[in-house]
């Protein structure tokens, strides 16, 4: 399991675009050449705002990089989920290990695909503690995570997954654990 950042994250760190298919359809802009926010916008038809969301989750994950001087480029990683099909069980997998690889995600929601998952309350818990964001916009950034396993899990044939509300009697041990890291 990925270890805890050891600097306090910042605020665009913290995933914030909910559709996996968006941020797939930001990627693929991306490695088309588009290299800014308004780039990605014009050639996706996505809001700007939801753009820059889904450009720093794509970051988080290992899909794109952040260059110098501005813009963004893709990562290794994310040339190969270019080679699986949108929508694909290859594309799912890719995200599904780009989630449980990701050192970011492994922090703020460890285990976030697991039998035994985080709760929504879990997670904003470590969100709020390792980067200083208020409670409410902890709270949406973890339903984030949330909708990202429901993604998964339902798109990997085990069924729409409940919002982990259900690991409730899990959450002393994984609040002591993110005490520990």
């Amino acid at each position: 399991m990925p270890t805890a950042p050891r600097r306090r994250l910042e605020s665009k760190d913290i995933p914030q675009a909910d559709s996996l298919e968006n941020v797939r359809r930001i990627i693929d802009a991306v490695a088309d050449g588009s290299k800014t926010k308004a780039d990605v916008s014009d050639r996706t038809g996505i809001n700007p705002r939801h753009v820059l969301y889904g450009l720093h989750t794509a970051r988080v994950l290992g899909f794109l990089v952040e260059e110098e001087g501005g813009g963004f480029g893709t990562t290794e990683l994310g040339k190969a989920l270019r080679n699986d099909p949108a929508g694909s069980a290859e594309e799912r997998e890719g995200f599904r290990k780009s989630i449980q690889d990701s050192e970011i995600i492994g922090a703020i929601a460890p285990g976030i695909l697991s039998d035994k998952p985080p709760t929504q309350d879990t997670i904003t818990k470590n969100i709020v503690k390792l980067s200083g964001l208020s409670d409410s916009t902890a709270g949406r950034r973890a339903q984030t995570l949330i909708s990202w396993r429901t993604q998964i899990m339902s798109q990997l044939g085990t069924g729409v997954v409940p919002a982990a509300e259900d690991a409730a009697a899990d959450e002393s041990d994984e609040d002591e654990s993110v005490a520990q890291a």
